[in-house]
């Protein structure tokens, strides 16, 4: 089954994703708003990285005490000029990919969210550790049924 089953087949794929160009305020209202700890960044459609409340949680507070930096222009600043906070070297998954390729990631590189493209870097949906967990109950609920 782990072999067998497709990453299109438990994939998330109604995403909320943010521009290269929008501000760093944007992401963080998404993240509250629907609870949830990844926004990916595209281009258009293409994937370009991932903004996790880790990472901004992480430059707010390096931030913080930084006296010479106007709040207005620290919120208002675009992703696009916080090449750091975004992550992006994160492996890709494409649909045909098995789940236990995601499985193998996920435990090689402790990661908790991969996203997954095309061949062009289109961005088509993401495979998190609760898809995964959602999926291996529903396989232990059918194997014990």
């Amino acid at each position: 089954m782990l072999k067998t089953t497709k990453v299109s087949e438990i994939m998330t794929t109604n995403l909320f994703t943010i521009e290269i160009t929008d501000e760093l305020r944007k992401a963080d209202e998404i993240m509250k708003r629907e609870q949830i700890k990844h926004v990916p960044v595209v281009e258009g459609t293409k994937y370009i990285g991932i903004i996790t409340s880790h990472r901004i949680l992480e430059y707010t507070l390096r931030h913080l005490y930084d006296f010479n930096e106007d709040e207005k222009d620290f919120i208002e600043t675009r992703i696009l000029d916080f090449d750091n906070i975004i992550e992006k070297n994160i492996h890709l998954l494409y649909p045909e990919d098995s789940i236990m390729k995601v499985i193998e990631l996920f435990t090689k590189y402790k990661s908790d969210v991969l996203p997954v493209v095309d061949w062009d870097k289109n961005l088509l949906g993401l495979i998190t550790t609760t898809d995964i967990f959602l999926f291996l109950n529903k396989v232990i609920q059918e194997e014990v049924a």
